[in-house]
């Protein structure tokens, strides 16, 4: 009797454990194909069925909103993303998190003959790495890219310097850099914590700037 009841509790616990894998799990490893309707700039795009999606692992510059200027070379890369992207079938895949803040879709965007869109707007030097853990699947891919276009000097970095600042603070688990008088960048924590020459060494490195403190 007690040998029956123990089994059916095995049984019952095993259920749970594969509906949990069905429900948590699988959703985040598979892929979907999805056209593109609208890009609105270099990282975010509108699918058909009205989801928007941003680009995980990147950021691009900002255009022109809300009463503020376009950075430097947003409209290149709105350009490049919506001559790739617009009106075509687009595979999408997801990472551990799934949406930002502002209830996008964070996703990796890939071309039905395997272009990765991500990839080449770091590559051709109009995205920076944004690394954001837990989503890091093509985080070493990314920064490859973006040490290609450092070197190479294409893009943003055709003009980048490196920074006014005498040193700067990077953080390995936030994966972020920040000014010395940033209160983010001096709370990191010893074990986390780089000192970068200049904003170059960071981003060669895979960090990018706060948001804050805006190094």
């Amino acid at each position: 009797m007690q040998l029956g009841v123990k089994r059916k509790k095995v049984c019952l616990v095993v259920c749970l454990f594969v509906l949990w894998i069905h429900l948590f799990i699988t959703p985040v490893l598979a892929d979907v194909v999805a056209s593109v309707a609208w890009v609105f700039d270099g990282d975010t795009i509108k699918l058909a069925s009205g989801t928007k999606v941003r680009y995980a692992g990147i950021n691009s510059p900002e255009i022109a909103h809300e009463g503020r200027p376009a950075e430097s070379l947003a409209d290149e890369a709105y350009l490049l993303n919506r001559r790739l992207t617009r009106d075509r079938r687009v595979r999408i895949q997801v990472d551990k998190e799934k949406y930002d803040q502002y209830g996008r879709l964070l996703a990796y965007v890939f071309l039905p003959d395997g272009t990765f869109v991500n990839g080449v707007l770091v590559e051709k030097g109009l995205a920076i790495v944004y690394t954001t853990p837990p989503n890091v699947r093509y985080d070493q891919e990314l920064l490859t890219l973006q040490r290609r276009a450092m070197r190479e000097r294409v893009g943003l970095w055709a003009s980048a310097g490196p920074g006014k600042e005498p040193f700067y603070i990077g953080n390995t688990r936030s994966r972020r850099f920040h000014s010395p008088s940033c209160h983010l960048g001096r709370k990191t924590g010893r074990r986390n914590k780089v000192i970068y020459r200049n904003r170059l060494e960071a981003f060669y490195d895979g960090l990018s700037p706060c948001k804050k403190c805006n190094p």
